[in-house]
């Protein structure tokens, strides 16, 4: 191997290192800001025990996580439909309140969220609502939207605003993210202690770097505590492809998680929750 390919070599395995290794005291020694870093992060977790035990307690809070919609099952070349990129995207929201809560739960602070994407994707999906976003959890005051023209852009505010260590999540949507902008993603994320969710589209290649690689589609809801013909609980079709620091996956991991208003946490959905009233509604029938 020549010296040019020796010294290539020796980058990518410290590059492999420093991602495994986030928070270790190297890494934060080259950053020039890091006394002003938090000395740990809470743990983030989805709040369902059967799939945080898988996660080795939880999301990695220093780290590039991937989400990606399902997309058309008798059609790949047509990729996702908008109520895909829809139910991805609640999904990828509610990680932000579970991240939101954990922060200040742990120290009280007021936690901001800066959300990045070209403004193709912003005039197709639609802006989120303020109401819709206080509702779920988050208070709208501290999200933070950048609209951009280019992809490029958004990658560059995503990766400027986890270097600023001072946000509690950062997500990005567009349609896909490249390696090397994503080698930049995670390591802005290890150095500052910051986790980056990218929401990219289900027929482009997966992104290097990740932690974690999540593919999201919409689940049957249960029937309505108090009222039969409204939906039940915002329930998810969840498919665990890759993670890095947990148990090794010869398959993805599918569960349907089901999401509480109340309690802002996830848990695996109950296989006969909607059907359980259907033999005391036969009854009134018979």
């Amino acid at each position: 191997m020549s010296s040019k390919g020796s010294l290539l070599a020796g980058l990518r395995a410290r590059i492999e290192t420093l991602e495994r290794h986030a928070s270790s005291p190297a890494l934060r020694a080259l950053i020039p800001d890091a006394a002003r870093l938090p000395a740990a992060s809470p743990p983030w977790t989805l709040g369902a025990p059967e799939i945080d035990a898988h996660l080795a307690g939880g999301l990695n809070a220093a780290s590039l996580h991937e989400v990606k919609p399902q997309g058309c099952a008798t059609d790949a070349a047509a990729g996702a439909s908008a109520g895909q990129w829809a139910t991805a995207l609640g999904f990828a929201l509610r990680l932000a309140v579970r991240r939101a809560n954990a922060l200040r739960a742990h120290s009280g602070a007021h936690t901001h969220i800066l959300w990045c994407w070209p403004s193709a994707f912003a005039r197709e999906l639609g802006l989120p609502c303020g109401e819709g976003l206080a509702a779920l959890g988050l208070d709208p005051a501290a999200c933070l939207f950048v609209e951009t023209k280019r992809a490029s852009e958004a990658l560059w505010a995503m990766e400027e605003g986890l270097k600023s260590a001072s946000l509690a999540l950062v997500v990005g949507v567009m349609k896909e993210a490249e390696l090397t902008p994503a080698r930049r993603l995670a390591l802005a994320a290890a150095g500052s202690l910051t986790p980056c969710l990218l929401v990219t589209d289900p027929r482009s290649s997966a992104a290097g770097s990740t932690a974690t690689r999540w593919r999201i589609g919409a689940h049957p809801s249960a029937l309505h505590p108090f009222e039969a013909d409204a939906p039940g609980a915002r329930r998810y079709a969840v498919s665990l492809e890759r993670c890095r620091n947990g148990a090794l996956l010869s398959q993805a991991l599918s569960l349907p998680l089901e999401w509480s208003d109340e309690t802002h946490r996830f848990r695996v959905a109950p296989a006969l929750a909607d059907r359980a009233d259907e033999p005391r509604h036969a009854r009134r029938g018979a």
